[in-house]
């Protein structure tokens, strides 16, 4: 995963925004289309800059790479509840399939800052839920050595 300050991105002529937003957030030179398509879309429109840095980052390209945009002048309680609001309520223990279906449906309708945010949450609850897990087997593993000891 990697994060970046979007405010940093923001900066620069036109050419140099494309050329960093391509670099920085893909890892790699923007090929020809998508340079002109981007510096059309941005060109003497600098208000179009942070828009176009969240869909890059939320583009698919962008969430294999496990591109997380952090904007420091953002409200935290503003994204919190769009996270919160895209998100189906609390599943039961057990239901987590059936919760993860509702997320699947969800994601077609997200905005690219809250899909961003989205996948961030849900790779801190899986990392939990993955060390819980590593957790009660090694108290398992301990548990049964203990009766062979």
């Amino acid at each position: 995963m990697q994060e970046v300050n979007g405010s940093d991105l923001l900066n620069g002529s036109d050419h140099e925004f494309v050329v960093n937003l391509y670099s920085v957030l893909l890892n790699r030179w923007p090929d020809e289309d998508g340079y002109r398509h981007h510096l059309q879309r941005v060109e003497n429109r600098p208000e179009m800059r942070r828009q176009l840095i969240d869909e890059i980052a939320g583009s698919p390209e962008g969430r294999n790479l496990g591109v997380i945009v952090r904007w420091p002048d953002a409200a935290p309680a503003a994204a919190a509840s769009a996270v919160a609001a895209a998100l189906p309520a609390a599943a039961a223990p057990g239901d987590l399939a059936s919760t993860l279906a509702q997320l699947c449906q969800g994601l077609a309708t997200m905005e690219a800052a809250v899909l961003i945010e989205t996948q961030r949450l849900l790779a801190e609850t899986l990392a939990t839920v993955a060390a819980h897990q590593a957790a009660q087997l090694e108290a398992r593993i301990a548990r049964l050595e203990g009766r062979q000891g």
